[in-house]
């Protein structure tokens, strides 16, 4: 199910979302809900990556001693 929300934009603004539908060759709800939509997919995205990141620092991997990598060795090539 779908349903209209209203958006407050300046007249410039609209004017360059209304130029910017017919270059993609579609209407302006369309984009913007398009745009609306990807943003929700990305941060819906995030949040798990996120949490796996948070995991993964509570239990951190061992590495060897750095010391012992000299300044050449560590920017070789």
């Amino acid at each position: 199910m779908t349903a209209n929300i209203t958006l407050r934009l300046d007249e410039k603004t609209i004017r360059r979302i209304r130029h910017i539908a017919v270059d993609r060759n579609t209407s302006v709800s369309a984009w913007v809900s398009e745009l609306v939509i990807r943003a929700v997919d990305e941060l819906d995205g995030f949040e798990p990556a996120r949490q796996r990141a948070i995991e993964a620092m509570a239990d951190p991997v061992a590495v060897a001693d750095a010391s012992t990598l000299g300044r050449d060795d560590a920017h070789a090539r």
